[in-house]
């Protein structure tokens, strides 16, 4: 009843449900881990992580009288934990679409595998340059930043606090636009590359007409294209590093679109 005094573990135990609503959001659309990590190994990281959090809190959260009340404070939540997730996932759509706009230059469009992403077919290029990112995120420990930003954003915005703004989703709507930015940064050296080698096979094909440039030039290109790709993958980190450190600037603005 409203009157029986709260037992002193029973906020503790509602602000752990709350924290929890928003690292697993984070987790569920974090960049591979949400499709590749089992669900039970994602549930598990979910409640260990939650469990650490809750107690950098300043003070629990206290279950309102109402239920509609308690599930109207979990969407907020969730909704934090999705827009840092949702950073990440510009940063690395962003080097995938690039991948894959090599592939299709080079001519192995129609080579495709399954993106463990999003399940359906995407080009083989693609997804090397994607897996090769995310290893490089893993190494550098770059997703510490994100993770620092969960336990940032339970000290500033605690659960019960948090109040969404419209202006929120137009900023992370614009923020969309890093993805062809990434996409272009990866594809550019590449895209001038292999624009010498048509323009080279253009010159060839006019002063020695006898040679039949069609058949030459797809295994040239393959072959050429292939090795550039291979010199340029050490470009991926110099692009990562600057679009993380973008993405992690960015943290205030999340903050305070959900703030009160």
């Amino acid at each position: 009843m409203n009157g029986d005094p709260v037992a002193p573990w029973v906020p503790w135990i509602f602000s752990y449900f709350l924290v929890l609503f928003r690292v697993s959001f984070f987790l569920l659309f974090m960049p591979l881990v949400g499709t590749i990590v089992p669900f039970t190994i994602k549930a598990a990281m979910s409640l260990v992580l939650s469990l650490i959090l809750v107690f950098t809190l300043p003070q629990p959260l206290s279950p309102p009288a109402e239920v509609y009340q308690a599930l109207l404070l979990l969407a907020p939540e969730a909704l934090l934990g999705f827009s840092l997730a949702l950073l990440l996932r510009f940063i690395f759509a962003g080097i995938q679409l690039g991948g894959e706009l090599v592939g299709m230059q080079i001519g192995f469009g129609m080579a495709q595998v399954i993106d463990p992403v999003t399940g359906v077919q995407a080009p083989v290029l693609a997804q090397l340059t994607y897996v090769l990112a995310f290893l490089l995120f893993l190494v550098f420990n770059l997703h510490h930043p994100f993770f620092w930003a969960l336990g940032e954003g339970l000290r500033h915005l605690p659960p019960g606090s948090l109040s969404l703004r419209p202006e929120l989703f137009f900023w992370l709507v614009s923020k969309g636009v890093s993805v062809f930015v990434i996409a272009l940064k990866i594809l550019a050296p590449r895209l001038a590359f292999m624009f010498l080698v048509q323009l080279a096979l253009g010159v060839v094909s006019r002063f020695v007409p006898q040679i039949n440039i069609m058949i030459v030039s797809f295994p040239l290109t393959v072959g050429l294209g292939l090795l550039f790709f291979g010199l340029a993958l050490v470009l991926v980190p110099k692009v990562l590093s600057p679009a993380l450190a973008q993405a992690i600037s960015w943290f205030p603005a999340i903050f305070r679109g959900f703030g009160g």
